[in-house]
């Protein structure tokens, strides 16, 4: 007789390996799980808040979705709702109408503060290397603002003050004016954005170019200037922001995001590049640009790119990559450090921009991504440094759908993760967009996961399976536990009761009053412990099994007991000779 027992799963989840060589606390593969505490956890539900927002019953294309502090944005058919801090999902108000903007283009958000720079510049050289400020004279103060670009139209400009939510159209170049100071802004039209060093960059329409702001000024990007503080030129490109733009070469830029090196991310489709500000050689008392070629892989889009601990990670088309931008590592090795453990995830899977994204929400990682499983959610624990899960998740109307972009809301007093999908097409063959509040649901998720192989090591021993005992804890209400065993890495057939499923009774309580708050659950039966027979399976050299079990309740331990045998000739061999 073998016996093994798993009393931890913080190793995390490991695909890079044959089951056999997975640590005493690993697992292969899971779905909708946690393991921060060695223990299984389930994910509570995602809850589906369209219709709570009230502006889906034709279907429009959701475009993004954007928080600050505890406001959110939510962008769909070229308008915009949001929801007030503490107000429930069903009180959003419109902020723009439809077709304010694009109806369909991918929309960009950025928030910029209030401008620090507030004197007239002048230029004291023809040249325009050297400029000046005039303190006796101040220009228009810009106030904290979001930023909003949908690549062809003019950019909207979103204002909270007081409580109060406003939204107005920035101001073009033709509107910055020479003759009064008070009517100092320009934003020209754009893509991707990011405010580094107390100045916006913009992405130009067609995806080559960097513009980018007066140094504290992030709404004013006329940057050349005469000795009178006017414009060199009416014409846009010439004295606009064209007109000192940067480009890190000739392909489209896929992401613009700020690094920890003091330096710009800049993603192409020929490459990634980190991009420097040089004040040792100033155009019109701004600084120029200097740019390292990181490495061949790009960031899918602007929203599959985030921090962790330092290091940053993104999503590529092949999967997903990581690198330290202090280091200035030069090559991709680093991914197979960070994803080989669930690179097989990707195998052959090609990433589509538009059904890509990442954040960072109560000490995890998210990377929405496709997978041999289809699309769904890789999680990594940011404080363990391990992948735990991978989660799906389901409406009445089935897989909520491959996620488009998050936004969160974290403060001292709320905890929210939105999303907003891409679900399964309409009969029409259009896409059902939702947004989605994850991990809020008040059921939970299936959970899901496969185990590491037991085996002796031995290649003379084979094993029959005997008994499977698999303790939960936290068991607080009914839940259907299936427990597949799998010999050999081949399911042992029903005929064999290779799939068998039990049922964990609900706990009952008597609550004794008065209640003094706060209220201890300490009913029986939490930790319950299922006995599973499968002594009529199949032998084989190792045994693993795949667990299913739902209601969020904890699997804590398993242990397998099983009997040797020793074949002179192995089962499988002696099946093949002839």
């Amino acid at each position: 007789m073998a016996s093994y027992v798993q009393t931890s799963f913080s190793g995390g989840m490991n695909m890079s390996v044959d089951d056999t060589r997975l640590t005493e606390d690993e697992y292969k593969f899971a779905h909708n799980v946690r393991n921060r505490f060695g223990v299984l956890e389930g994910v509570k539900q995602a809850v589906d808040i369209s219709s709570d927002i009230g502006a889906f019953t034709s279907n429009p294309p959701i475009q993004a979705i954007y928080s600050v502090g505890e406001y959110v944005f939510l962008f769909f058919d070229g308008g915009c709702k949001y929801r007030k801090p503490n107000n429930s999902d069903s009180t959003w108000a419109v902020l723009m109408t439809g077709g304010t903007m694009h109806r369909s283009n991918e929309i960009f958000v950025q928030a910029v503060p209030a401008s620090t720079q507030n004197f007239l510049r002048k230029e004291t050289r023809v040249a325009g290397s050297a400029l000046e400020l005039d303190t006796a004279q101040t220009v228009q103060k810009t106030v904290a603002s979001i930023i909003v670009q949908d690549g062809v139209s003019t950019p909207r400009v979103i204002e909270i003050s007081g409580g109060t939510v406003s939204d107005r159209s920035a101001k073009t170049y033709a509107q910055w004016s020479d003759s009064t100071h008070t009517s100092r802004e320009y934003i020209p039209i754009g893509r991707q954005m990011a405010f580094f060093n107390n100045k916006l960059f913009v992405v130009s329409t067609d995806g080559t170019e960097i513009y980018h702001s007066v140094s504290g000024r992030p709404m004013d990007f006329v940057i050349p200037i005469d000795t009178s503080g006017n414009k060199i030129n009416a014409d846009e490109t010439i004295g606009g922001a064209p007109a000192t733009s940067y480009t890190v070469g000739y392909n489209e830029i896929t992401a613009l995001r700020v690094l920890n090196s003091d330096a710009l991310f800049v993603s192409t489709l020929g490459g990634s590049y980190s991009v420097s500000l040089d004040y040792s050689f100033m155009v019109f008392g701004e600084p120029s640009f200097t740019k390292q070629f990181l490495f061949t892989a790009n960031s899918v889009n602007q929203k599959s790119f985030i921090e962790l601990l330092g290091d940053f990670a993104f999503l590529d088309p092949e999967g997903l990559r990581s690198f330290n931008a202090v280091m200035q590592s030069k090559n991709e090795a680093r991914n197979s450090v960070f994803s080989l453990k669930v690179a097989r995830l990707f195998k052959d899977v090609v990433q589509v921009s538009n059904k890509c994204a990442a954040i960072t929400f109560d000490d995890y990682a998210l990377f929405a991504c496709n997978t041999i499983y289809g699309h769904g959610i890789l999680v990594y624990d940011i404080l363990t440094q391990q992948f735990v899960s991978f989660d799906q998740f389901t409406d009445a109307a089935g897989n909520i759908g491959p996620v488009i972009e998050f936004a969160k809301v974290e403060t001292n007093n709320k905890r929210e993760l939105f999303a907003i999908t891409h679900g399964t097409t309409t009969s029409s063959g259009k896409p059902v967009y939702k947004c989605v509040k994850l991990y809020e649901g008040t059921g939970y998720e299936t959970a899901y996961v496969e185990t590491r192989a037991f085996c002796t090591n031995d290649t003379r021993v084979e094993q029959k399976p005997q008994e499977l005992r698999i303790l939960f804890n936290k068991v607080q209400s009914a839940s259907s536990v299936k427990a597949i065993q799998r010999v050999n890495d081949e399911v042992t057939p029903n005929s064999s009761a290779g799939t068998q499923t039990k049922t964990l009774t609900a706990p009952t309580i008597n609550i004794d009053y008065p209640v003094t708050f706060p209220v201890v659950w300490s009913g029986p039966k939490q930790i319950q412990n299922l006995l599973y027979n499968f002594q009529s399976g199949q032998q084989g050299w190792k045994i693993s099994y795949a667990l299913t079990w739902t209601n969020g309740i904890t699997l804590s331990n398993l242990q397998l007991e099983t009997q040797n045998i020793t074949p002179m000739n192995p089962m499988l061999s002696q099946a093949y000779v002839s």
